[in-house]
Protein backbone atom coordinates (compact mmCIF):
# COMPACT_ATOMS: atom_id res chain seq x y z
CA UNK A 1 0.00 0.00 0.00
CA UNK A 2 1.48 3.23 -1.03
CA UNK A 3 1.19 6.63 0.76
CA UNK A 4 0.53 10.03 -0.49
CA UNK A 5 3.32 12.48 0.81
CA UNK A 6 3.04 16.30 -0.27
CA UNK A 7 5.92 17.64 -0.85
CA UNK A 8 7.31 20.86 1.58
CA UNK A 9 6.52 22.82 -2.03
CA UNK A 10 3.72 21.37 -2.47
CA UNK A 11 1.70 22.22 1.26
CA UNK A 12 2.94 25.80 0.69
CA UNK A 13 1.28 25.88 -2.95
CA UNK A 14 -1.65 24.82 -1.42
CA UNK A 15 -1.35 27.11 2.08
CA UNK A 16 -0.83 29.89 -0.42
CA UNK A 17 -4.49 28.87 -3.05
CA UNK A 18 -6.17 28.23 0.73
CA UNK A 19 -5.09 31.51 1.80
CA UNK A 20 -6.53 33.27 -1.10
CA UNK A 21 -9.38 31.06 -1.62
CA UNK A 22 -9.97 32.23 2.42
CA UNK A 23 -9.86 35.93 1.26
CA UNK A 24 -12.15 35.74 -1.25
CA UNK A 25 -14.88 33.55 0.82
CA UNK A 26 -14.19 36.82 3.31
CA UNK A 27 -14.83 39.51 0.59
CA UNK A 28 -17.78 38.01 -0.11
CA UNK A 29 -19.20 38.72 3.23
CA UNK A 30 -18.50 42.30 3.44
CA UNK A 31 -19.72 43.62 -0.53
CA UNK A 32 -21.90 45.96 2.05
CA UNK A 33 -19.35 47.09 4.11
CA UNK A 34 -16.79 48.89 2.06
CA UNK A 35 -13.75 46.79 0.58
CA UNK A 36 -11.42 46.38 3.23
CA UNK A 37 -7.83 47.92 3.02
CA UNK A 38 -5.35 45.62 1.11
CA UNK A 39 -2.63 45.88 4.46
CA UNK A 40 -5.61 45.15 6.67
CA UNK A 41 -6.17 42.02 4.54
CA UNK A 42 -2.88 40.97 4.73
CA UNK A 43 -3.03 41.53 8.34
CA UNK A 44 -5.93 39.46 9.03
CA UNK A 45 -4.65 36.67 7.33
CA UNK A 46 -0.64 36.65 8.38
CA UNK A 47 0.75 37.07 5.03
CA UNK A 48 2.95 39.75 3.28
CA UNK A 49 1.10 42.36 0.91
CA UNK A 50 3.70 41.76 -1.55
CA UNK A 51 2.63 37.62 -1.38
CA UNK A 52 -1.07 38.44 -0.76
CA UNK A 53 -1.42 40.14 -4.19
CA UNK A 54 0.55 37.69 -6.11
CA UNK A 55 -0.89 34.55 -4.61
CA UNK A 56 -4.49 36.06 -5.42
CA UNK A 57 -3.44 37.29 -8.96
CA UNK A 58 -2.27 33.63 -9.79
CA UNK A 59 -5.89 32.14 -8.38
CA UNK A 60 -8.45 34.40 -9.57
CA UNK A 61 -6.27 36.26 -12.41
CA UNK A 62 -7.49 39.46 -10.76
CA UNK A 63 -6.73 41.56 -7.66
CA UNK A 64 -8.25 41.44 -4.42
CA UNK A 65 -10.16 44.98 -4.95
CA UNK A 66 -11.52 44.28 -8.60
CA UNK A 67 -12.36 40.96 -7.08
CA UNK A 68 -14.59 42.81 -4.59
CA UNK A 69 -16.21 45.00 -7.24
CA UNK A 70 -16.97 42.22 -9.39
CA UNK A 71 -18.61 40.50 -6.41
CA UNK A 72 -20.53 43.95 -5.49
CA UNK A 73 -21.70 43.79 -9.46
CA UNK A 74 -22.85 40.24 -9.92
CA UNK A 75 -24.98 41.14 -5.93
CA UNK A 76 -26.44 44.48 -8.11
CA UNK A 77 -27.51 42.44 -10.73
CA UNK A 78 -29.75 40.04 -8.90
CA UNK A 79 -31.09 41.96 -6.54
CA UNK A 80 -32.26 44.72 -9.00
CA UNK A 81 -33.22 41.94 -10.67
CA UNK A 82 -35.74 40.43 -7.58
CA UNK A 83 -36.06 43.56 -6.31
CA UNK A 84 -36.95 46.20 -9.06
CA UNK A 85 -34.77 48.87 -6.63
CA UNK A 86 -33.34 51.67 -8.35
CA UNK A 87 -29.97 52.26 -9.63
CA UNK A 88 -29.40 55.08 -7.44
CA UNK A 89 -30.96 53.13 -4.40
CA UNK A 90 -28.32 49.83 -4.98
CA UNK A 91 -25.53 52.71 -5.50
CA UNK A 92 -26.01 53.85 -2.19
CA UNK A 93 -26.76 50.14 -0.90
CA UNK A 94 -23.08 49.44 -2.25
CA UNK A 95 -21.37 52.92 -0.70
CA UNK A 96 -20.93 54.72 -3.81
CA UNK A 97 -21.02 58.89 -2.94
CA UNK A 98 -21.50 59.26 -6.42
CA UNK A 99 -24.40 57.33 -8.42
CA UNK A 100 -22.50 57.82 -11.79
CA UNK A 101 -19.19 56.22 -10.53
CA UNK A 102 -21.37 53.12 -9.50
CA UNK A 103 -23.39 53.38 -12.80
CA UNK A 104 -20.01 53.39 -14.98
CA UNK A 105 -18.92 50.43 -12.96
CA UNK A 106 -22.18 48.24 -13.51
CA UNK A 107 -21.80 49.10 -17.25
CA UNK A 108 -18.28 48.26 -17.12
CA UNK A 109 -19.42 44.57 -15.49
CA UNK A 110 -21.96 43.61 -18.21
CA UNK A 111 -20.06 44.52 -20.68
CA UNK A 112 -17.13 42.32 -19.09
CA UNK A 113 -20.27 39.49 -18.90
CA UNK A 114 -20.58 39.39 -22.48
CA UNK A 115 -17.24 39.82 -23.64
CA UNK A 116 -16.18 36.75 -21.11
CA UNK A 117 -19.52 34.41 -20.80
CA UNK A 118 -18.78 35.05 -17.24
CA UNK A 119 -21.35 32.77 -15.16
CA UNK A 120 -20.69 34.35 -11.85
CA UNK A 121 -18.32 33.84 -8.92
CA UNK A 122 -18.85 33.05 -5.14
CA UNK A 123 -22.26 34.41 -5.26
CA UNK A 124 -23.29 31.97 -7.56
CA UNK A 125 -23.74 29.34 -5.10
CA UNK A 126 -25.82 31.09 -2.59
CA UNK A 127 -29.61 31.06 -3.51
CA UNK A 128 -32.01 34.13 -2.76
CA UNK A 129 -32.58 33.17 0.74
CA UNK A 130 -28.75 33.82 1.29
CA UNK A 131 -28.30 36.83 -0.50
CA UNK A 132 -31.21 38.55 1.17
CA UNK A 133 -29.70 37.18 4.65
CA UNK A 134 -26.16 38.78 3.47
CA UNK A 135 -27.88 42.11 2.48
CA UNK A 136 -30.06 42.72 5.58
CA UNK A 137 -27.32 41.11 7.87
CA UNK A 138 -24.33 43.59 6.35
CA UNK A 139 -26.56 46.90 5.81
CA UNK A 140 -25.51 49.88 8.03
CA UNK A 141 -28.98 51.37 7.75
CA UNK A 142 -32.40 50.61 9.38
CA UNK A 143 -33.77 48.05 6.59
CA UNK A 144 -36.37 44.99 7.35
CA UNK A 145 -37.11 42.05 5.37
CA UNK A 146 -40.93 40.92 5.82
CA UNK A 147 -42.98 37.48 4.55
CA UNK A 148 -46.37 38.24 2.94
CA UNK A 149 -48.10 38.54 5.86
CA UNK A 150 -45.59 40.86 6.85
CA UNK A 151 -44.36 38.98 9.72
CA UNK A 152 -40.60 39.85 9.87
CA UNK A 153 -37.90 37.40 8.21
CA UNK A 154 -34.72 39.81 9.24
CA UNK A 155 -33.87 42.95 10.43
CA UNK A 156 -30.41 44.97 10.19
CA UNK A 157 -29.21 46.13 13.83
CA UNK A 158 -29.73 49.73 13.09
CA UNK A 159 -33.56 49.39 12.71
CA UNK A 160 -33.38 47.70 16.15
CA UNK A 161 -31.40 50.41 17.50
CA UNK A 162 -33.95 53.37 16.33
CA UNK A 163 -37.13 51.64 17.17
CA UNK A 164 -35.96 50.84 20.87
CA UNK A 165 -36.18 46.67 19.84
CA UNK A 166 -32.04 46.13 20.15
CA UNK A 167 -33.16 43.67 22.82
CA UNK A 168 -36.16 41.91 21.21
CA UNK A 169 -36.02 39.24 18.86
CA UNK A 170 -38.28 40.01 16.13
CA UNK A 171 -38.44 36.80 13.61
CA UNK A 172 -41.35 35.36 13.14
CA UNK A 173 -43.36 38.48 14.94
CA UNK A 174 -45.33 40.70 12.89
CA UNK A 175 -44.63 44.23 11.65
CA UNK A 176 -47.91 46.15 12.67
CA UNK A 177 -47.72 44.76 16.12
CA UNK A 178 -43.86 45.10 16.72
CA UNK A 179 -42.99 48.45 15.04
CA UNK A 180 -43.19 51.43 17.75
CA UNK A 181 -44.16 53.98 14.63
CA UNK A 182 -47.66 55.44 14.08
CA UNK A 183 -49.30 58.23 12.01
CA UNK A 184 -51.04 58.61 8.92
CA UNK A 185 -48.29 56.71 7.16
CA UNK A 186 -48.61 53.76 8.97
CA UNK A 187 -52.54 53.75 9.25
CA UNK A 188 -52.09 53.66 5.05
CA UNK A 189 -49.39 50.79 4.90
CA UNK A 190 -51.84 48.87 6.99
CA UNK A 191 -55.08 49.62 5.28
CA UNK A 192 -53.79 48.54 1.61
CA UNK A 193 -52.11 45.44 3.65
CA UNK A 194 -55.53 44.45 4.59
CA UNK A 195 -57.16 44.92 0.99
CA UNK A 196 -54.83 41.80 0.21
CA UNK A 197 -53.07 43.57 -2.56
CA UNK A 198 -49.71 43.19 -2.14
CA UNK A 199 -48.60 45.06 -5.52
CA UNK A 200 -50.36 48.14 -4.02
CA UNK A 201 -47.71 48.43 -1.09
CA UNK A 202 -44.86 49.37 -2.76
CA UNK A 203 -44.11 53.50 -1.97
CA UNK A 204 -42.56 55.73 0.44
CA UNK A 205 -44.57 56.57 3.72
CA UNK A 206 -43.60 58.56 6.88
CA UNK A 207 -43.74 56.64 10.17
CA UNK A 208 -44.11 58.70 13.70
CA UNK A 209 -41.56 57.49 16.33
CA UNK A 210 -41.87 60.41 19.31
CA UNK A 211 -40.46 63.25 18.08
CA UNK A 212 -38.85 62.23 14.98
CA UNK A 213 -40.33 61.16 11.54
CA UNK A 214 -39.05 58.01 10.24
CA UNK A 215 -38.82 58.76 6.11
CA UNK A 216 -39.25 54.90 4.50
CA UNK A 217 -39.55 53.02 1.56
CA UNK A 218 -40.95 49.86 0.68
CA UNK A 219 -40.44 47.65 -2.40
CA UNK A 220 -41.32 44.01 -2.96
CA UNK A 221 -38.43 41.30 -2.98
CA UNK A 222 -39.19 38.00 -4.94
CA UNK A 223 -39.05 34.64 -4.82
CA UNK A 224 -36.91 32.47 -7.48
CA UNK A 225 -39.85 31.91 -9.12
CA UNK A 226 -40.03 34.98 -9.39
CA UNK A 227 -43.30 35.63 -6.76
CA UNK A 228 -43.75 38.51 -4.45
CA UNK A 229 -42.13 36.79 -1.69
CA UNK A 230 -42.91 39.90 0.87
CA UNK A 231 -41.49 43.22 1.05
CA UNK A 232 -38.40 45.04 2.57
CA UNK A 233 -38.78 48.15 4.65
CA UNK A 234 -35.76 50.78 4.07
CA UNK A 235 -35.59 53.68 6.48
CA UNK A 236 -34.18 56.45 4.80
CA UNK A 237 -33.88 59.09 6.88
CA UNK A 238 -35.17 60.18 10.35
CA UNK A 239 -35.94 63.86 10.71
CA UNK A 240 -37.26 65.47 13.65
CA UNK A 241 -40.61 67.52 13.85
CA UNK A 242 -40.57 70.97 12.96
CA UNK A 243 -42.64 72.73 15.72
CA UNK A 244 -44.81 75.57 15.02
Amino acid sequence: MSNCVLTKKHQKIMGSNNKSNQIAEYLGTVILSGFPAVENLAALYHISISKLMRDFKNTFQTSPYLYFRRLQMEFAEEHIRNTGCSKKEMAFMLGFSNPANYTLCYNRYLRSKLTEGYNGTAMKDLNLTERNQILISQFPLPVAMLDKNMNYLLVSKPLLKVCGLSDVDLTGKNFFDFFPGKGKGLELLKGKFLQGEMTELPGDYDFDLEEMVLKSTVYPWYDELGEIGGMIIFLTSLKEYEHE
